[in-house]
């Protein structure tokens, strides 16, 4: 298979999660799709790109569920309908949604049931919607740990090559001293710019970089 043009080349992340609103189970996705040659001073977009997609999907995301959760009618108490009437196809199908997302296998998921004192084939309602919170909180702890390595992983790297050569690429463009930037913005001069430090700064860069190009074409 021929490989792809370089204008067709693009980057996909995909950030998930599911919320539980009374007998409710709604799943949410956010997914973008980038070019990789997006901007023509970013080749290196394929290095950093994936950590400000995450956190700019990440915000995202959180901004639908606190949405979600102000339409929800909260002002009545939450119950569960007909609580011991055997457990609901969507109280399973969250279930298995989230054994996926915990990625345990079935073992796992009925050696934990087991162990909060749940029998996987016989749960009710009410069971079935007090396990789900348990899971619930372990997915959602999960993510919050997956989350903090990531951004722990990713700041502490020293900024890559491919970041300074656009960071002096950008400064020449704009007429900006880099040392004198990087020192007002983040204390430190360019050759100590963290990994996370150098994208935030280009992509500071590459918006004024638009928004004065923008300009110049209304003014022209």
């Amino acid at each position: 298979m021929p490989a792809k043009p370089q204008s067709e080349r693009s980057v996909t992340r995909t950030y998930r999660t599911a919320i539980k609103l009374g007998d409710d189970f709604i799943t949410i996705e956010e997914t973008i799709t980038l070019p990789i040659d997006a901007d023509d001073q970013m080749v290196q977009q394929a290095v950093d790109l994936g950590w400000r997609i995450f956190r700019s999907q990440r915000e995202a995301v959180e901004q639908q569920i606190a949405h979600i959760r102000e339409q929800h009618t909260a002002a009545t108490a939450i119950t569960v309908r007909d609580p011991d009437a055997p457990a609901s196809e969507r109280q399973r199908n969250f279930i298995a949604a989230l054994q996926q997302a915990l990625g345990w296998s079935g073992e796992q998921l009925a050696s934990f049931a087991q162990q909060h004192g749940y029998d996987l084939v016989s749960l009710n309602k009410g069971q079935a919607s007090a396990f789900i919170d348990e899971l619930k909180r372990l997915s959602d702890e999960q993510q919050r740990v997956a989350i903090a390595e990531e951004r722990a992983r990713y700041a502490g790297q020293p900024a890559s090559e491919k970041q300074r050569a656009a960071i002096a690429s950008l400064a020449r463009d704009l007429g900006l001293d880099p040392d004198t930037e990087a020192q007002r913005r983040f204390q430190v001069s360019v050759a100590q710019l963290s990994n996370e430090q150098a994208a935030t700064l280009i992509g500071e860069w590459q918006t004024l970089q638009r928004t004065l190009a923008r300009e110049g074409r209304r003014s022209g």
